[in-house]
């Protein structure tokens, strides 16, 4: 299996598993403004079922990452995201942080 020899190659690299978990996603793939965008439904059964969003784009330019940016918050504000919503938290974090000590 393909999973099978990346978990190879990444212990060969002398790397351990630090969490496992389970993360279901969805993609949806749209344009807008001339760019590609990506928005994800995450859901992590572990998190309550907890359902996440994220939206991304790239950026041909690091003077192209404040409009990038701005598009993005554009997007998360047209369904309904608003800053106070928006997380820096990782997955891995919230999953160990919600797991009993």
């Amino acid at each position: 299996m393909v999973d099978d020899a990346a978990h190879e190659i990444i212990r060969g690299l002398g790397f351990t598993p630090r969490i496992t978990f389970e993360k279901r996603c969805r993609n949806y793939g749209f344009q807008r403004d001339g760019r590609h965008l990506l928005a994800t439904l995450v859901r992590v059964p572990e998190l309550d079922d907890a359902t996440f969003i994220e939206v991304e784009t790239t950026a041909a330019t690091e003077a192209d990452l404040t409009p990038a940016l701005a598009l993005v918050r554009v997007v998360l504000a047209e369904l309904g995201i608003k800053d106070a919503d928006l997380t820096t938290e990782l997955y891995t974090d919230a999953v160990a942080a919600a797991r009993p000590a």
